[in-house]
């Protein structure tokens, strides 16, 4: 309890310097992968397993983001929204998506996801159950600049227990509903999605 405690602060500070610290996005309407220094990389992989940090830039018309995890089995959505967090907004902010470390055995692991911006930060933590000796394999939307749209693909994390795993290609995050045969051989597959609101 006291490791998971002092986790949680830490990932609160993490998100304070780390808002502070990144670059403002050039382009408005856009979701980027954040460039991380050395430091940065070095403090999220100390508390994460497997980490993605997104910085955006909305308009003023967008009041809140709402970001969720989807998950799939053998390429089939079995659980919409796993965990979905609506947050308020103010022009510019960071996104961070990770997964905790396991130790040794242990089979549980959580999805985090967190947005800081303007308004400060909010959090959502969602536990996971996973296989013994599960393989993985991540990505993120390789677009520089990630035009704002509905239900927007930003990063997934695939789990398989099979014997060859390949990364997904590009259009997956373009046009997931055209490209589930890419994730039909993994076992459990979490895409992290988002879409921005102007209510």
């Amino acid at each position: 309890m006291i490791e998971k405690n002092i986790a949680c602060h830490f990932s609160s500070f993490f998100i304070i310097c780390l808002g502070a610290c990144n670059k403002e996005i050039q382009l408005t309407n856009t979701v980027s992968e954040a460039k991380l220094t050395d430091r940065e990389k070095f403090l999220l992989s100390s508390t994460s397993d497997k980490s993605f940090v997104f910085d955006y830039k909305a308009d003023k018309k967008y009041k809140q983001v709402s970001l969720w995890v989807d998950k799939y089995e053998f390429g089939k959505l079995v659980e919409e929204k796993l965990n979905n967090m609506l947050t308020e907004i103010d022009g510019t902010g960071t996104i961070i998506f990770s997964t905790s470390p396991t130790i040794a055995e242990q089979k549980e692991s959580t999805i985090n996801i967190s947005v800081n911006n303007n308004n400060g930060f909010s959090t959502i933590r969602t536990q996971l159950i996973k296989p013994k000796a599960m393989k993985s394999t991540w990505g993120s939307n390789p677009s520089e600049h990630i035009p704002i749209a509905d239900k927007m693909v930003l990063a997934s994390i695939c789990y398989s227990n099979g014997q060859g795993m390949s990364s997904l290609t590009n259009d997956f995050y373009s046009d997931i509903d055209n490209r589930l045969h890419e994730i039909k051989d993994y076992d459990d597959v979490y895409v992290l999605r988002a879409e921005f609101l102007d209510k």
